[in-house]
């Protein structure tokens, strides 16, 4: 009995010393759906967003790699480093965006500004009020 309590201790041991489980397929969907929103909004469009984009590229690859090899507890790391990465170059991505959107209605404005207003057509003087009696 002492000799198979000593196996099992040796084999729990042996178990959670082999590395840890696979990376959570839930944090693995999230980066992916980050991964694709940005390059979606085009965030290769912008150097900064695209250089943000490559990494959470790159950093989801070595975390597959990491959950594979069974170093999930690492790969969980690097997954949220690679979310967190996508996520900066959707943001910086929509920010291009909307500074050209707003350089483009100011544009608009100032273009508007500086045409004469259109002409107006002259007002009939008004009617005379009926006779009273």
């Amino acid at each position: 009995m002492k000799t198979l309590t000593r196996w099992m201790m040796f084999a729990s041991l042996a178990l959670v010393g082999c590395g840890g489980t696979a990376a959570s397929t839930a944090r693995m969907g999230a980066t992916q759906a980050a991964i694709r929103s940005a390059g979606e909004v085009g965030a290769e469009h912008e150097p900064t967003a695209a250089l943000h984009l490559q990494y959470a590229r790159e950093q989801f690859t070595q975390a597959e790699q990491l959950s594979r090899s069974g170093e999930g507890e690492r790969a969980e790391r690097v997954l949220a480093r690679a979310e967190a990465d996508a996520e900066l170059a959707l943001a910086l991505s929509r920010r291009s965006a909307s500074i050209a959107a707003a350089r483009q209605a100011a544009s608009e404005v100032r273009d508007a500004r500086s045409q004469p207003p259109p002409p107006t057509a002259p007002t009939p003087p008004p009617a005379a009020p009926p006779p009273t009696p």
